[in-house]
C-alpha cells in the first residue's frame, strides 16, 4: 500500500511539474523572426552624359538706323517662327545642386518684315529677315528634387542672319554669322532612369555683326526668345 502511494504522489508531483513547464512556455515570448531588409533603390542621380532633341518656336525684334547714298533714317521689325534641333551635355551632381554643360544647334523657319524712311528724300525702305539656324553653348545650374530639375541657364549665342530688301527702287541683300549672349530657365523631370523630358526659355542678346548691304551703314539693336520643349537620353 505503501509503494502505491508512492508511486502515485510521484506521478502527480511529474505531472504538475509538466504542466507548470508547458505554463512557462506558453507565458514565454516567441523569440522574433529575423526580417530580410527591404531592397531599397538607389538614389536617382543626374550625373551623366546626355543626347536629345528639341521643337519650339522663337520670335524677336529689332530696330536701327540705316544709311545709303547720303541719307539717313530709322528702321525696325519683327518676326518669329517654329525651330527645332538636338542638344548635347553632361550632368555632375553633389547633393541637390546640378552643374552642367550644354550645346545646342538649331534649324529655324523664323523671319520678318522691316520698314523704314530715309531722309532726305523720304526713301522708304522695306524687306525681310530670315534666320536660318542659331546655336548655343551654355552652363547649366539646378536644384535637383529627386526627378525634377531646375535650372538657370546661360552662355553665348551664334546665328545666321539675312536681309533681303529695296531702297526706292534698288535692291539690296547680305548676311552675316555673329554671336551674342543668352540666359534663360527649365523645368526638367526624368520619366525613367534614362529618359527625361524638359521645357526651356531662352533670351537671346543683340549680335555683334549685322547684315550689312554693301555700301550701305547699319547699326542698332535686335533681341530673340525661344520657347521650346525637348527629350533627352541619359547613358
Amino acid at each position: 500500500m505503501k509503494r502505491i502511494l508512492a508511486s502515485a504522489v510521484a506521478i502527480a508531483a511529474a505531472t504538475a511539474l509538466a504542466g507548470a513547464a508547458y505554463a512557462a512556455d506558453i507565458r514565454r515570448p516567441p523569440p522574433p523572426v529575423a526580417k530580410a531588409p527591404a531592397f531599397m533603390a538607389p538614389p536617382f542621380s543626374w550625373t551623366g552624359f546626355y543626347v536629345g532633341a528639341n521643337l519650339g518656336y522663337g520670335w524677336g525684334d529689332g530696330s536701327g538706323t540705316m544709311t545709303a547714298g547720303g541719307a539717313t533714317g530709322r528702321i525696325s521689325g519683327s518676326g518669329g517662327g517654329v525651330l527645332g534641333g538636338g542638344q548635347i551635355g553632361y550632368n555632375w551632381q553633389t547633393g541637390v545642386f546640378v552643374f552642367g554643360v550644354e550645346t545646342d544647334f538649331q534649324a529655324t523657319g523664323a523671319d520678318g518684315d522691316f520698314r523704314g524712311t530715309l531722309a532726305p528724300g523720304a526713301v522708304a525702305v522695306v524687306g525681310t529677315t530670315e534666320t536660318p539656324w542659331f546655336g548655343t553653348i551654355r552652363g547649366r545650374l539646378g536644384y535637383a528634387a529627386d526627378r525634377w530639375l531646375f535650372y538657370v541657364t546661360g552662355g553665348g549665342a551664334y546665328s545666321k542672319n539675312e536681309v533681303t530688301g529695296t531702297r526706292g527702287a534698288i535692291p539690296f541683300s547680305a548676311s552675316a554669322v555673329g554671336w551674342s549672349w543668352t540666359v534663360g530657365g527649365g523645368i526638367e523631370t526624368a520619366l525613367t532612369n534614362n529618359w527625361s523630358v524638359k521645357g526651356e526659355y531662352l533670351y537671346i542678346g543683340p549680335p555683334d555683326k549685322l547684315p550689312v548691304p554693301a555700301g550701305y551703314g547699319v547699326t542698332g539693336d535686335a533681341e530673340a526668345h525661344v520657347l521650346r520643349l525637348g527629350v533627352n537620353y541619359r547613358f
